[in-house]
């Protein structure tokens, strides 16, 4: 069993967002390359791992952790070098688990790393298709290496190529930064040459004095139209972020601090871009002069991070509500039925005849069928319900503030008739039905885990009944 299949989603999306948040707030290429490799031992439970750039056309290595201490690797590996050529030409992960076939690491380079029995080389690709860098993960402490650790790490690699672009682009912002302090001319000539936008306001930022003409290739505005409206950048914020972001500009300058703050803009074609932008007052004996800026365009980043989010919450076969979800939301709407003296329903279904479906026609069209299922589920009740997919063909609805039983009793029939409705992908040999098992808060139960228990229980009274019916929970 890999690790990840020992952790939970929350712990798994812990790790990732860790992760994700030690390499951003890093200032430095090195500080974003140690994190990814202790992140990778910890993914996969290697016995060390090493991350190299690659310069020059060859992979240089530093170091190489085995998730405590830090140890030197000092060495290049070019296209000659075997494995590594296959690397730097295709550019795609592989696993090597032939001891000869592992070649370079000699003992004077890295002694504990003369007997590898087994290596997971995963390249680190950047926006423009190219390769940055690459990790190697050694050795398993337990059993081989599989398919779940090398997506795992492809994962990782993703948000490794984000950081490191980020901390290219921010050591490169540092050295515009120090130029500008010495000429204006000099400032504008450096930079034109990186992937952000640069600019110079007045203190307020009512009045923007620079920008750089890096503001098209981002939002698609020109230099020229860009500071002919000077209410543009306040204008053009996302209106959930609008305030937010001017109550931080206000407050930085009151605390005469640098401001930093991540939001959307508009950019001219009507696309949302996510931003990071961070700017320092630039003094002069003592005088506060202007507000000099970088403009990130971090859009890549946080739908990485939102990919996770859904990854970590929605089901990924139906998109529904997965387990994780589910219990989270019913605590919310337990919490909310105990304040407001409220009743909820929690909906038990298994579907009937999917086994032999799934069986006899393919998982392809079982997998259809599980999506179309819990569409129809899905158009048969409120939006301020639940419905969440528990696993296989098991599905949970939370019905929110119900006002009677009749009330339950019309959602489980139309649910019932929407399920067995035929399927046409499915064909008429096959009946698809549903069985429901229903309990309510309070009256079954107030223990979160008691209820869905009791719903599972009244479904399989349902099941054993002849299916395709709803049953609620009786306490015996």
């Amino acid at each position: 069993m890999s690790v990840a299949q020992k952790m939970s989603q929350t712990e798994l999306l812990s790790l990732f967002a860790h992760a994700s948040n030690s390499m951003h707030e890093a200032l430095d290429i090195p500080s974003v390359l140690r994190i990814a490799v202790t992140s990778a031992i910890q993914l996969v439970d290697a016995r060390a791992c090493a991350a190299g750039l690659l310069v020059d056309g060859k992979l240089a290595f530093s170091e190489y952790g085995d998730g405590l201490n830090w140890m030197p690797m000092k060495c290049r590996f070019g296209a000659g070098d075997g494995w590594v050529g296959d690397l730097i030409q295709y550019r795609k992960p592989f696993i090597v688990i032939e001891a000869d076939a592992i070649t370079g690491f000699d003992p004077e380079v890295a002694p504990d790393l003369a007997e590898i029995g087994q290596l997971i080389a995963i390249p680190i690709i950047g926006k423009q298709d190219d390769m940055l860098a690459c990790l190697l993960v050694f050795d398993k402490k337990e059993g081989m290496f599989d398919a779940q650790d090398g997506v795992l790490l492809e994962q990782l690699a993703s948000m490794v190529s984000v950081a490191l672009e980020n901390a290219i682009q921010l050591l490169e912002s540092r050295r515009v930064e120090a130029d500008l302090e010495k000429s204006v001319a000099t400032y504008r000539t450096l930079v034109e040459q990186i992937p952000a936008i640069t600019y110079i306001a007045t203190l307020d930022r009512s009045r923007i004095l620079f920008v750089s003409p890096q503001v098209e290739d981002i939002l698609g505005y020109d230099q020229e139209e860009f500071l002919a409206n000077q209410t543009m950048w306040s204008q053009q914020i996302h209106p959930d972020d609008h305030d937010r972001v001017i109550a931080e500009v206000k407050q930085s300058l009151q605390d005469q601090v640098s401001f930093h703050s991540e939001y959307r803009i508009c950019a001219k074609n009507g696309r949302d871009v996510w931003v990071k932008d961070a700017a320092a007052t630039v003094r002069d004996h003592d005088e506060d002069l202007y507000l000099q800026g970088v403009v990130y365009d971090i859009t890549e980043r946080k739908l990485s991070e939102e990919k996770l989010m859904q990854m970590a919450h929605f089901d990924q076969l139906t998109g529904l509500a997965n387990r994780s979800l589910f219990h989270d939301r019913l605590d919310q709407t337990v919490a909310q039925a105990k304040r407001h003296k409220h009743k909820l329903a929690i909906l038990y279904l298994d579907l009937d005849g999917f086994k032999a479906v799934n069986d006899t026609l393919g998982h392809e069209v079982g997998d259809t069928l599980l999506t179309e299922t819990a569409k129809r589920l899905r158009d048969n009740v409120r939006e301020v319900d639940t419905v969440a997919r528990m696993g296989g063909d098991e599905f949970t609805i939370i019905l929110n503030d119900v006002k009677s039983l009749d009330g339950i009793k019309l959602v489980a029939n139309k649910l019932i008739a929407a399920v067995s409705a035929p399927y046409e992908h499915v064909g008429a040999e096959h009946n698809v039905t549903v069985s429901i098992g229903v309990a309510i808060y309070p009256d079954d139960s107030m223990d979160h885990d008691a209820l869905i228990t009791d719903a599972d229980n009244a479904m399989y009274v349902a099941k054993n009944s002849g299916k395709n019916r709803y049953c609620f929970y009786k306490s015996k």
